[in-house]
């Protein structure tokens, strides 16, 4: 008996070694792969490596009804509607502009194409506005067929840049999601924030 103790317990040891090494691979994999299949299209073509927790999140519905946001609760946000669209206004009013970002999310009650001659009018009226093109794609958002584009300009004191988003809903209905960022100031971390809100946006 006592041979056979010396014997087992340290194949049995070694054996729960490697299983437990096994299992803690295997659950890892796991966790990786759910976190590339949460990154969106959207994410994806803009470079955001990974979701961007904010806190103290609140749900804010448009007056229509259409649909909901999350942003922190601190943050300034106001509701406006007329006959054509819904529109909700948020924005960080505590941090200065050059820290922060402005969100206007509008449900517009009207036709739309995404297509090629979209991305044309986008640019015809980026290079009136005397802006350039940064980076834009064609993708899906939610099953939804959508068209996003990121522009730069400058003033005398500081460069901005505007981020378009357009989603079709529907063969009546289409979301249009601007997002403005002044000064370079950390740039990326704020414009991935902002993507992070953007899919967090409930439609149905």
């Amino acid at each position: 008996m006592r041979y056979f103790l010396y014997f087992y317990i340290p194949v049995f040891l070694k054996i729960m070694k490697y299983s437990y090494t096994y299992f803690f691979l295997v659950i890892t994999s796991v966790l990786m792969l759910l976190s590339c299949e949460n990154k969106t299209d959207l994410a994806k073509e803009f470079s955001c490596k990974s979701k961007h927790q904010l806190a103290s999140l609140e749900e804010v519905d448009d007056f229509n009804k259409n649909f909901i946001i999350k942003v922190p609760k601190y943050w300034d946000t106001k509701l406006y509607y007329d006959n054509v669209q819904s529109e909700i206004f948020s924005a960080d009013t505590i941090k200065s502009l050059s820290e922060s970002y402005i969100m206007n999310f509008s449900w517009v009650n009207d036709t739309i194409q995404i297509s090629k001659i979209l991305q044309a009018e986008v640019h015809k009226i980026k290079e009136k506005n005397g802006m350039k093109t940064i980076k834009e794609s064609f993708h899906k958002f939610k099953k939804r067929d959508a068209y996003a584009h990121l522009g730069i300009g400058k003033t005398t004191n500081y460069s901005f840049r505007v981020f378009q988003y357009y989603i079709k809903i529907d063969e009546e209905n289409y979301m249009r999601i601007k997002t403005e960022f002044y000064g370079d100031d950390d740039f990326q971390t704020r414009f991935c924030e902002a993507l992070s809100i953007i899919e967090m946006i409930a439609l149905d």
